[in-house]
């Protein structure tokens, strides 16, 4: 009994070491184990994106966040009165907000690279002009009457998201007089800002403006065009602007020195009219801000999220190392299937056998490639990164491999075919527009390699062929 035990027990390991169904059910188990520390490495490459993403928020709080200007929006008081009983009127307070005629902005930034740790941030510093003209409001439009409104307590406010970036003291240029401009809005639908008491009469037909601004921000500059018409003319020195909100520039030059946008907008691109009563509509600025009522209540304001007309420029980091570490994790699963593949076919092909746990360590050296690339291309940028991480990863591999092959060639073989996985994987990520065509073209190649080179084996003899075969182990 114990002999045929023994007997039992040497066939059933036999079978397991030369079954063909065991070899890929076990491959295929460590592929898929393998993708939990790949899982685990993505989940760090969000953690250190969003430590990234603090340590700017932590600049711009001294030095100041990202800008939204809104504005000059006039906000005039007026009464309207409502009959009780015998003949008794009640006055209810409301406001009427009046948007300019024309706007124009002109604004010229300079850029600086912050540093804190390992983290950098692009804050600019911005020297900004709005002007242009309110003409005489159409009140009746309104059905408000001229008398009701208190034209003497008229006050001009501007919103700016971020009041710690204020570099100058605001002085507005009112028909040709200059008046200091203090913290606070007239209007709950501005957020943060500065106004100023004006002189605003209803026989006037129009009051020219003019509003210097120095602005430090970090990131990006929004705007609402908030004129009927509106002009924008923006320089900066840095070389690579986002445009971004619902209305482009018109014109635009790019080049190593910075850049210069032009926008010109009517009214009819936007969602609010030029003039309306208390907060029956409001601006939604790009830099979201709390929402409350006149009574201090939060409320939902009358627009939609088709309503947004911001727009401005972003100042984009032209590498972003943590999205393309994101975009390089996502082909692990690709990276440590073809390097599976090359092994089996060179066990099915040259009556190698090798060991589920020698995959399974090759296998983890694929996968600590992920874990190298994050890290040193936060020290070194990400192409530098990928070349020393691959080439490390690539020697470790070959380095083991000499070993388990014992043949110089396959060694070479399979050299070379990583340094085209990783060589291949490396272009498609450079290619944004056209990755998913190369990563097409490229697994459909690979597959067409696969079916050439195997197409010759037995597949249901390959266990029995194998039989005897030379081991490593």
């Amino acid at each position: 009994m114990e002999n045929n035990a023994n007997s039992f027990a040497a066939r059933f390991s036999h079978w397991l070491r030369i079954s063909l169904l065991v070899k890929l059910t076990s491959i295929g188990i460590i592929v898929l184990l393998l993708l939990i520390p790949s899982a685990m490495i993505q989940s760090l490459i969000y953690e250190r994106q969003g430590r990234k993403e603090q340590v700017v928020r932590e600049i711009s709080q001294s030095w100041g966040g990202i800008q939204s200007v809104t504005g000059p929006v006039l906000s005039i008081p007026y009464v309207e009165w409502q009959e009780e009983e015998k003949g008794k009127k009640t006055a209810h307070w409301h406001t009427l907000h009046i948007l300019p005629q024309e706007l124009h902005i002109k604004g010229d930034a300079q850029h600086e690279i912050r540093r804190k740790g390992i983290f950098d941030a692009v804050l600019y510093r911005s020297e900004l002009t709005l002007s242009g003209k309110f003409d005489k409001p159409a009140v009746r439009e309104l059905n408000i009457a001229p008398e009701d409104i208190r034209w003497g307590e008229a006050r001009l406010s501007v919103g700016i998201s971020s009041m710690t970036g204020i570099k100058n003291i605001i002085e507005l240029e009112w028909n040709g007089q200059k008046q200091r401009m203090e913290p606070g809005t007239a209007t709950k639908l501005l957020g943060p800002g500065v106004s100023v008491p004006v002189s605003y009469s209803i026989d006037a037909e129009s009051f020219a403006f003019s509003i210097p601004l120095k602005l430090n921000g970090t990131d990006a500059l929004y705007f609402e065009p908030v004129g009927r018409l509106t002009t924008a003319q923006l320089k900066a020195t840095w070389p690579s602007p986002g445009f971004v909100g619902r209305i482009l520039p018109d014109k635009r030059n790019i080049s190593a020195r910075g850049f210069d946008a032009q926008w010109k907008i009517l009214d009819v691109n936007r969602h609010y009219p030029q003039q309306w009563k208390d907060l029956s509509y409001r601006f939604k600025p790009a830099v979201p801000l709390n929402t409350t009522n006149e009574d201090g209540d939060s409320y939902t304001p009358i627009d939609d999220e088709e309503g947004d007309a911001h727009f401005g420029v972003r100042l984009v980091l032209p590498v972003n190392e943590y999205l393309k570490n994101d975009r390089t994790v996502k082909y692990a699963i690709l990276t440590i299937g073809l390097t599976f593949l090359i092994y089996f076919f060179f066990e099915a092909l040259h009556r190698f056998q090798i060991h589920p746990f020698q995959y399974l360590l090759v296998g983890l050296a694929l996968t600590v490639f992920y874990l190298l690339l994050l890290s040193l291309s936060e020290q070194f940028g990400f192409d530098v990164a990928y070349g020393i991480a691959a080439s490390a990863t690539i020697g470790l591999i070959a380095f083991y491999s000499a070993s388990i092959l014992k043949i110089k060639p396959l060694v070479i073989q399979l050299t070379l075919l990583l340094c085209a996985i990783y060589g291949f994987i490396f272009v498609v990520l450079q290619l944004e527009d056209y990755a998913l065509l190369a990563g097409s073209i490229g697994i459909f190649i690979a597959l067409a390699a696969v079916m050439y080179y195997s197409r010759k084996v037995d597949w249901y003899n390959l266990g029995r062929a194998n039989h005897g075969e030379r081991t490593t182990q």
